[in-house]
């Protein structure tokens, strides 16, 4: 029981985390796109550290989930809902990943982020995460 417990407290931790950073990302990345102006130095390199922690805070959410699972269900035969709860999850991963990538590369070549690849990845973002709470609303749900 103490471990679900603690398992929970950074699963949840890290699901605020992620999202907090996230917004704050995009709010950032929409900001400098609107006015049409690349983000300065120091700017670029906060949304560079927030991305990364981003990235760790949702490998702590996929950790501390399949470990809970496996504690709370033993398996993963929990029916279509929680497969679309990871499908969302497993999107979501993907995209911040593909973005720290993108971001990192950038910074070494020393050019700013591809502007087509800023404005595609909110929206994905988003979506995933619409999957992943459709997929725990009903996963939830006693009906």
């Amino acid at each position: 029981m103490t471990s679900v417990i603690f398992l929970k407290f950074f699963h949840y931790i890290s699901l605020f985390l992620a999202g907090g950073l996230g917004i704050a990302n995009t709010i950032l990345a929409n900001n400098h796109q609107k006015a049409e102006m690349l983000p300065a130095l120091p700017v670029q390199k906060t949304m560079m550290t927030l991305a990364r922690l981003g990235l760790v805070a949702i490998v702590v959410l996929w950790i501390t989930g399949i470990l809970l699972t496996y504690q709370i269900y033993g398996s993963f035969s929990l029916g279509w809902a929680f497969h679309l709860k990871l499908f969302g999850a497993t999107l979501l991963l993907g995209v911040v990943s593909f973005l720290n990538f993108h971001l990192n590369n950038s910074a070494k070549k020393g050019i700013p982020p591809d502007p087509k690849i800023m404005k595609i990845v909110p929206p994905v973002a988003r979506t995933s995460l619409v999957v992943v709470l459709i997929g725990i609303a009903i996963l939830t749900s006693a009906v």
